[in-house]
């Protein structure tokens, strides 16, 4: 037996120490199957202390710490890839320590799965705004470390705006208490955005404080038909103009997009036939009633002539507009094989992006299908393509990464959006970004975890 695994066996109870193979096999693995880790264990603590401990023995013993939320992330930032690493659940930290709505916020514990916060909020007419696809199992400490982002990002903002405080275990064991609720603190580096995006490499978040947001009383949907991408940026420039206080998300779908949809999810009705080349999902939320916010939805659509339009006309429709963005990726994975980009545009910039890209692809990856859809209120793209099971995958993705990544670069973009950098994007980030950032990045990991201890080779 490993040494350290003889130490842990001291410390945590046989249920949160778990070295069987079959128990650990999910866990090591990412979520699109590209990694096969391997791990010493996965030990699940269940309090900050618990944590602080196991840091302090995996620093003695030289073994190094992957830190493991829901096990949702994309680009492979979770997965232990070398046997002399202990796996880090969150699963066990999952209490919701405090609800204020006075002062709206919540703080909970690094375990705690998105959906259970998104109720604990509820139960006091309040909202934590951040959705997305995997709010069943993603966990908070996960969502920080990933800087995660979602569909009403246009709204409310990234975790990086959604964090109050933060609390958490340092690479020498120490705990940072950085667990306060104020808006108003100026007291010099805003230590919390260390851990907020930093994918786990600086050390381990245990519990935050996140804001809340008065109860959304009323929801208008509405996905419009458009010739091209430069009509869905006008549509987004109209909405902002009129809507702005109250458009929460503001959603791109392309024609294959809706091709995908209708072959894979017959279920989810079409809204438009024949299937449009783009169209945009509009959604707005607020203190107004469903109504009220319907009139308005309207209104603006009539003032731009936008005839090809559905508006939903209850929780039913609302929830099958929402499906056909919100399925796409499950469609992608019931097609076949697809690469996956998920890029970050000036939002002015998208159409011209979007007419070179396509250019570019058709010359290069002329069997490639490209499927394009995102945030585009935010200018978070998400540029796919679809390959045939017999491409060579590895090596499409390598070239296409090679045209894509420059490509938004040059248009004043990044290389990811809401992803992270995580192992898959470490080399382009090196090849791509200034090197005074990424320098800046290794000193502080330096300064912080001298050892190497956290999550090598993620990042950075």
């Amino acid at each position: 037996m490993h040494p350290l695994l003889a130490d842990l066996a001291h410390l945590l109870p046989a249920s949160s120490l778990i070295t069987d193979p079959a128990t650990l096999a999910p866990r090591l693995s990412d979520m699109r199957k590209k990694l096969q880790g391997q791990a010493l264990a996965l030990a699940l603590p269940d309090s900050t202390e618990q944590v602080a401990a196991i840091v302090r023995l995996c620093r003695q013993h030289g073994v190094s710490i992957v830190p493991q939320g829901g096990n949702t992330g994309l680009v492979g930032g979770a997965t232990p890839l070398d046997a002399n690493t202990l796996l880090l659940g969150s699963d066990k930290l999952n209490r919701i320590r405090a609800v204020d709505p006075v002062g709206y916020s919540i703080t909970v514990e690094a375990g705690c799965i998105l959906d259970d916060v998104h109720g604990a909020a509820a139960k006091v007419d309040r909202l934590f705004p951040l959705w997305l696809g995997s709010s069943g199992s993603a966990r908070i400490g996960g969502l920080i470390g990933t800087n995660a982002g979602g569909m009403q990002v246009l709204r409310y903002g990234t975790m990086r705006e959604l964090v109050l405080g933060i609390e958490a275990v340092l690479p020498d064991g120490r705990v940072y208490q950085g667990l306060h609720a104020l808006r108003k603190r100026n007291i010099g580096y805003d230590l919390k955005q260390w851990f907020i995006g930093a994918e786990g490499t600086l050390g381990f978040v245990t519990a935050a404080t996140l804001r809340l947001f008065p109860a959304e009383r009323g929801e208008a949907v509405a996905m419009v038909a458009l010739p091209d991408a430069d009509a869905v940026l006008a549509l987004f420039a109209a909405a902002k103009a009129r809507v702005g206080e109250v458009l929460t998300a503001f959603e791109m779908l392309d024609h294959e997009s809706f091709t995908l949809m209708a072959r894979h999810f017959p279920q989810v009705a079409q809204p438009f036939d024949p299937l449009p080349r783009y169209a945009a999902l509009i959604a707005l939320t607020g203190g107004e009633t469903d109504a009220e916010l319907e009139t308005r939805l309207t209104e603006l659509l009539a003032d731009g002539d936008y005839s090809d339009a559905v508006l939903a006309q209850d929780s039913t429709q609302r929830a099958a507009l929402w499906s056909l963005r919100e399925w796409i990726p499950d469609a992608q994975r019931k097609q076949g094989p697809s690469i996956k980009h998920d890029l970050a545009l000036p939002i002015a910039a998208i159409p011209a992006f979007m007419r070179e890209a396509a250019a570019a692809i058709a010359k290069d990856f002329p069997a490639a299908r490209p499927i394009v859809f995102g945030h585009v209120g935010d200018g978070n793209l998400h540029y796919n393509l679809g390959l045939s099971p017999e491409a060579d995958f590895y090596a499409t993705e390598a070239r296409a990464n090679a045209l894509l990544f420059p490509l938004a670069r040059a248009y004043g973009g990044e290389i990811s959006a809401e992803h992270g950098i995580g192992r898959f994007r470490r080399e382009q980030a090196d090849q791509l970004h200034d090197p005074v950032e990424r320098a800046l990045m290794r000193e502080l990991k330096q300064q912080l975890d001298p050892d190497g201890l956290f999550n090598p080779g993620v990042l950075i």
